[in-house]
């Protein structure tokens, strides 16, 4: 896998109470088949709440989004599935969608294609499991190419939908244009029972287990479906590509916003490299504005940027699209950028005294948790937009120098002091806690491999002119 496949996925907020500090990460190794693809964490649950509510204000409020969705069932379904994401809900409002319609029947189950939304770089299936026999089911969804190549990277967020009810799948096209056809393959199970037990399994795993316990059983396959899917070209070549070649200084690091790729599903920016540069760019925190002052924001749940073979840095960023708000000026205003200063690619911390060189800004070492199969280490970082948590580490090396990833991890607002047994809880100060197992073989001294070492804020954003 190639760093254009190795998308930069950040976590969504969950926000659980202190018994529940580690079951979060439990239930998410549990579909961990769907999770190593894709490093996906759900939508915040507040903003599921407000995505519903901004449904209702459209259907009551504006009459066009009404009619289109009023007529059809499924299609206020539809509507109400893509609530979260403006680019997608502008999509269903302007028509942008092809029926499907296709369904398929084995061993009791029903899974049925109804929509997708698709366009040069991106393709969006919108499909749905039932039956009369199980409850609770779910899916293993991948696609294949005609030609079996990749290129791609895809997602899922819909890990406990109920029966009946629409799944989405996101595929995201790097190194390629949208194929003209790909089949969509779906291993549909029932994930309510563990171990193959005819009761739930209701044991909570202790820490040990969580972390450093095998989660390698695959489900049991209930029935596997294939379908052909073939795009219409009237969707498929839609795109806009506007070459920017905008040349910028932050904190003495050169950037150059190359260009803006401007799709139906989303907008992409792309940033070029500059090897005179004494740090990787890595993050930035940043939103586009038209000509009539309306603000388009970087995705915030699904694929947000991606990185490229040549270099650490992270030089394609993911946001809403402005594709049916037919701008003629568009401008990039970024208020926040993260680096990875060369020099400072690994961070060394010794295990036994928990001395550790400078570590990234906004973080501190929480704790270290010592258990029979390894250690527990946990940091305290700081959010850089409310409710949002993200990966401090890219992983560590071992005690050979080799590059090692996490067999896991969890984040939470809240953590339990090891000395004093107190709860703390950073949401309300704009922190959380980040939780990294290392396995006891890696010795006395560790080198954490971070995500970025240093935050330059921008009180004064920079403006960058698109068009």
């Amino acid at each position: 896998m190639n760093r254009n496949e190795e998308y930069v996925m950040l976590r969504a907020s969950i926000v659980e109470p202190p018994q529940l500090e580690y079951t979060v990460t439990r239930a998410l190794k549990r579909n961990g088949k769907a999770l190593r693809r894709v490093r996906l964490f759900g939508v915040p649950v507040g903003s599921l709440a407000a995505c519903f509510l901004g449904f209702m204000l459209l259907v009551n409020l504006f009459p066009p989004f009404a009619r289109a969705c009023g007529g059809v069932p499924v299609l206020r379904e539809l509507a109400r599935a893509v609530s979260w994401s403006p680019s997608l809900s502008a999509a269903v409002e302007h028509d942008y969608v092809q029926p499907v319609g296709q369904e398929q029947s084995k061993d009791g189950i029903t899974a049925r294609v109804e929509y997708l939304i698709v366009d040069q770089k991106q393709l969006e299936i919108f499909y749905s499991l039932d039956s009369d026999r199980y409850e609770e089911l779910e899916s293993d969804a991948s696609i294949k190419l005609p030609d079996n190549s990749d290129g791609y990277g895809s997602s899922s967020g819909s890990y406990g939908t109920s029966n009946g009810e629409l799944r989405q799948m996101t595929v995201n096209f790097v190194e390629r244009d949208m194929p003209e056809r790909l089949t969509l393959l779906l291993d549909v199970y029932q994930n309510i029972y563990e171990n193959g037990g005819t009761e739930p399994n209701t044991r909570e795993e202790s820490m040990e287990e969580t972390y450093f316990g095998s989660h390698d059983r695959e489900p049991d396959i209930l029935a596997a479906f294939n379908f052909d899917l073939s795009f219409d070209p009237q969707f498929t070549a839609q795109g806009e590509i506007v070459e920017v070649g905008q040349t910028f200084q932050i904190d003495t690091q050169t950037l150059i916003l190359e260009r803006a790729e401007i799709y139906p599903t989303h907008l992409r920016l792309d940033f070029g490299y500059v090897p005179e540069n004494t740090a990787w760019l890595k993050g930035l925190e940043f939103y586009v504005e038209n000509e009539r002052g309306e603000r388009f924001d970087p995705v915030r749940n699904g694929l947000t940027a991606s990185g490229d073979e040549s270099s650490p840095s992270t030089v394609t960023y993911w946001m809403d699209s402005t594709y049916f708000r037919k701008s003629k000026e568009l401008t990039l205003y970024i208020e926040q950028v993260r680096w990875l200063d060369k020099g400072r690619e690994k961070i060394r911390l010794n295990l036994v005294t928990g001395e550790h060189d400078f570590l990234p800004d906004g973080a501190e070492l929480a704790g270290i948790q010592r258990l029979d199969s390894g250690n527990l280490l946990t940091f305290r970082a700081k959010q850089y937009r409310e409710n949002n948590m993200y990966c401090l580490w890219n992983g560590y090396l071992d005690e050979n120098g080799e590059e090692q990833s996490f067999s896991s991890s969890g984040s939470s607002y809240t953590y339990q002091d090891l000395d004093t047994g107190e709860y703390l809880d950073g949401s309300t100060s704009g922190f959380f806690y980040e939780t990294v197992p290392l396995p006891a073989a890696v010795g006395l001294e560790v080198w954490l491999k971070p995500v970025f070492t240093r935050v330059t804020d921008l009180p004064v954003p920079v403006k960058v002119p698109i068009r």
